[in-house]
Parts: structure tokens; C-alpha cells; sequence
């Protein structure tokens, strides 16, 4: 209590001091300070031995026991210190200094989620950059693929109307090379009734000289027979 009523005697002296030091054309915003530092007795009572009295606002306690009537509490700090502290400085709930901590904490890690968030984008931009060239490349090859698939094709297809060409020049060729076998054959033959026809007509000729060298000597003898009568 005289700890307390000495914090207040010198925040009122501060700020007494404060007005008469500081300028009116000076003059700014300030707010006091909610830091507190609350002794730990070894009993429920300021005649009692100060066991810490450095309990600072915020520090984390473990109720051990309470005295609702005499207004004190038992508590257990986190080192494993014991004793009596004032109900009235314990809460149940974190101050507002350990929520806006929690928040800072909170934000401080938003921000460097965000500015790896950040960072990722970079990267997945410059990735997309470079993905998206690679797709150029490929896009142009695939063109160029196209072309020459279409160049094949041609070739191909004059390549198959050469074939067919040439299937049909081949299937000409035999039909005239049947033609020709069959004119050969036949002027074989004509060759050979040519042959048959002129050995018939030499067959004749001397038929026909013999038959004439045997009626001529006849013929004489009668005109000798005629001109004797």
C-alpha cells in the first residue's frame, strides 16, 4: 500500500513538475505508464517478508489458494517462487499489454508471411516468364514440326503417286511386252508360210521346167513331122 501511495505521490509530482517546466507552445500527448511492479510476501500482509518484488505487470501466475475475505492470493510464479500477493493485482485474463504483444507477434508474423507470399509471387511471375518462353520455343518447334510433317506429306503422297505410276507403267509395259511376244510369234509363223510358200513355188517352177523340157522336144519333132508331109 505505501508502495502503491508513493507511485502515486511521485506520478503527480512528475506531472505537476512536467506543467510547470514545459511550454504551452510545446505541448504534446503523453499518457502514464501501466507497468507495475507487484511484491510477493511471505504472508498475507505488508508487516510480511517480501519474498520478490519484482512481479512485473503480466507475469504469469499458478493460484495456489485464496483469500476472498482478507483479499490476498497464494500463488506460484514460473521460476517456483511462492507467496501472498493483493487479489486486486491478479486477473484472469492477460493484460493488454500481453494481447497487444500476442498482436504485435500476430502482425509481425502476417508481415513476413506476406512478404514471403511477396517473394513466391517474384518467383511464380519469373517462373511464368520463363515457362512462358519455353512454350514459345515449343509452340514455334511444334509449327516447324508442322511444316515438315506437311513437306512429308507431299513427298509421301508424290512418292505414292510415283508408285502408282509406276505400277501402272509396269502393268503397261507387260501388256505391250505380250503384244510384242505375240508379234513375234506370228511373224515367226508368216516367216515360216513365206518359207512353205517358196519352197511350193520352187516346187512348181520346176515342176513346170521339167513339164516344159519334156513338151518342147515333142513339139519340134511334130513341126519336123509336118513339114516332111
Amino acid at each position: 500500500m505505501t508502495n502503491k501511495l508513493l507511485l502515486s505521490a511521485f506520478l503527480s509530482a512528475g506531472l505537476a513538475l512536467s506543467g510547470l517546466t514545459t511550454p504551452a507552445a510545446y505541448a504534446a500527448d503523453r499518457w502514464v505508464s501501466d507497468v507495475l511492479y507487484v511484491p510477493l510476501r511471505s504472508g498475507k500482509g505488508n508487516q510480511f517478508r517480501i519474498v520478490n518484488r519484482g512481479l512485473k505487470t503480466g507475469t504469469p501466475l499458478t493460484l495456489i489458494e485464496e483469500d476472498v475475505e482478507g483479499g490476498w492470493v497464494f500463488v506460484e510464479t514460473e521460476t517456483g517462487e511462492q507467496g501472498w500477493v493483493r487479489s486486486q493485482y491478479v486477473i484472469n485474463e492477460p493484460t493488454a499489454s500481453i494481447h497487444l504483444n500476442n498482436a504485435n507477434s500476430k502482425i509481425a508474423s502476417l508481415d513476413k508471411q506476406r512478404k514471403q507470399l511477396q517473394t513466391q509471387v517474384k518467383d511464380l511471375k519469373s517462373e511464368n516468364r520463363q515457362l512462358n518462353k519455353e512454350l514459345n520455343k515449343v509452340s514455334n518447334k511444334s509449327s516447324k514440326l508442322d511444316k515438315e510433317l506437311s513437306t512429308i506429306k507431299q513427298v509421301s503422297s508424290s512418292a505414292i503417286d510415283l508408285h502408282e505410276r509406276h505400277q501402272e507403267l509396269m502393268h503397261q509395259h507387260q501388256l505391250i511386252q505380250t503384244e510384242l511376244d505375240v508379234l513375234k510369234a506370228e511373224n515367226s509363223r508368216l516367216k515360216a508360210d513365206s518359207r512353205n510358200t517358196f519352197f511350193i513355188y520352187g516346187a512348181l517352177a520346176v515342176g513346170l521346167g521339167v513339164l516344159i523340157t519334156l513338151i518342147v522336144p515333142n513339139l519340134r519333132r511334130r513341126k519336123r513331122y509336118s513339114e516332111w508331109a
